[in-house]
């Protein structure tokens, strides 16, 4: 049994836990896939009352679960009403925070130690969910192993506290996934992480007890996994994410923690065997197809444009800005993209350059607006706070933003974090970083490490000049205000925007 602990946006499968289940799957080794974050949402929305005095939960899931275009006003408000009960529901348990996207536990995150001296003394918020849910399904499958699958930081709360469940009542337990491979690979802390979880395996899962096979990944052969949730995801239309390829194929940027990952490209065919296999249920109501390459590679995404439009399927996903992406956006809309996620990331040819990030601002603001023209969602990444980035550097942004207007649907404005293991940080001194260790660094688990330059922290000037500066630009105003603050991209290319393709699944199925 492969579980996802909570907390994960309920608006898609964990991707990770999902599909190792589907390469288990492919390769006959019966397992059970099971997205306990999921279960919980709707564990605790069910609880909320109804009537004066609550929100109203029941009509807000209804709302998100039956239809698959919404207006921002209207997905904001219904998103708020459940995020505000969960708030409430927070409020029994001192110190915990729950909401959609997140979960804060009454001690540092980042210390799991302290977690676990939490779950063995307290009762947690997911304390009765285990027994009164969770246990009821262990006792049906008997399960052989209980793989805990770890993709963020607001699964480790309750992620320890269900492998402390799992071996209490007698399971054997092993913890994996995304989180545990960052952590050992660019991060720290992966020893802190071993001492308080029974047991735990690295990479795509081939290397799980009781697995030979031949091939160089899971992803290599892919089949719709046994799933033992319930698929009520909160989303009008299902999101299956799905990966054409793992690692970069540009691979230079020196602040990339992946930059020594080898990149596996699994073509058209490894996705029409997979397409294959989704059941009719999820097929008749047109499911989205999430591609989660860190970058879509152009010839591998061309192949399986004719395999998408077959299946009448619609897809998203991250992109670099090539002048190939505007010179394809008619094509791209025509084969069911609703929304590329650009990371443009800033205005100043300097800046990029210094980072080898082999893009430029005139390029990534024409494949912005050929994709507006052509009715395809932007969700443009800006990237602020770098080392060595100047008032210069910041007003090339500001100037961008302002030529791209109103091409811009959604954005973000990421704080850069140098990852504890990179290029960029080995190289520090050569760049004017200087790296800042603390005093209870080495009790922490760590995936970034804070710096400055020339004694100043760039992140500050950064934060400020997105509050003072950049959100006050009129349209960027506009597009803030229809960027969701919940659910973030599985319901982003279903949010309406005149001029932009509309998700139209055939209800009449």
């Amino acid at each position: 049994m492969i579980i996802s602990p909570p907390v994960i946006t309920p608006s898609e499968p964990p991707s990770g836990a999902f599909l190792l289940a589907s390469g288990l799957e492919a390769r006959g080794i019966s397992t059970g896939f099971l997205d306990l974050s999921l279960e919980f949402f709707n564990y605790i929305f069910a609880k909320i009352p109804e009537g004066r005095g609550y929100p109203a939960v029941k009509y807000a899931l209804t709302y998100l679960r039956n239809n698959s275009n919404y207006p921002p006003g209207q997905h904001r408000t219904v998103s708020g009403v459940l995020n505000s009960a969960l708030k409430s529901f927070s409020k029994g348990y001192p110190g915990w925070k729950i909401s959609l996207m997140d979960l804060t536990p009454p001690s540092e995150v980042h210390k799991p130690e302290e977690l676990l001296k939490i779950c063995k003394r307290e009762v947690t918020p997911f304390s009765e969910f285990w027994e009164e849910y969770l246990l009821p399904i262990l006792k049906m499958h008997h399960p052989k192993t209980v793989l805990v699958s770890f993709s963020y930081l607001s699964q480790l709360p309750a992620g320890i506290d269900l492998a402390l469940f799992l071996k209490t009542n007698g399971y054997h337990v092993i913890a994996g996934g995304s989180l545990l491979n960052s952590l050992d690979r660019t991060g720290k802390g992966f020893d802190l992480l071993r001492r308080v979880l029974p047991e735990t395996v690295l990479g795509d899962g081939s290397l799980l007890r009781g697995i030979e096979s031949t091939d160089n990944s899971l992803l290599s052969r892919l089949s719709w996994p046994y799933t033992l949730s319930s698929w009520q995801y909160i989303s009008g239309s299902p999101i299956i994410p799905y990966t054409l390829s793992t690692g970069c194929f540009w691979n230079k940027c020196l602040f990339c923690p992946d930059r020594k990952r080898k990149l596996s490209i699994f073509g058209k065919e490894v996705f029409e065997e997979f397409i294959k296999t989704v059941p009719p249920s999820i097929m008749k109501r047109k499911p989205v197809i999430h591609l989660l390459d860190s970058t879509i590679p152009k010839k591998t995404l061309l192949d399986i444009l004719p395999v998408l439009k077959e299946n009448n399927l619609d897809f998203y996903g991250f992109i670099r800005p090539e002048k190939w992406v505007a010179d394809q956006s008619d094509m791209l809309a025509d084969h069911g993209c609703l929304m590329l996620q650009l990371g443009a990331e800033s205005g100043s040819h300097s800046l990029l350059e210094r980072f080898s990030k082999g893009i430029d601002p005139e390029t990534s603001l024409e494949v912005i607006q050929s994709c507006a023209e052509s009715g395809i969602r932007t969700y443009v990444y800006m990237l602020l706070g770098l080392p060595g980035e100047t008032i210069s550097d910041l007003n090339a942004s500001v100037s961008f933003l302002q030529e791209a207007g109103n091409s811009i649907d959604f954005i973000n404005f990421s704080i850069f974090n140098l990852p504890t293991n990179c290029e960029l940080s080995d190289r520090a001194d050569e760049f004017g970083i200087e790296l800042v260790y603390d005093k209870d660094s080495e009790n922490v688990i760590r995936l970034y490490m804070p710096f400055r330059c020339e004694g100043r922290n760039p992140r500050i000037m950064a934060r400020d000049f997105i509050t003072e500066k950049l959100s006050r630009l009129p349209s960027i105003e506009e597009t803030l205000l229809r960027t969701p603050k919940w659910f973030r991209t599985s319901h982003f290319p279903l949010i309406e925007i005149p001029g932009r393709i509309s998700h139209k699944p055939d209800l009449s199925k």
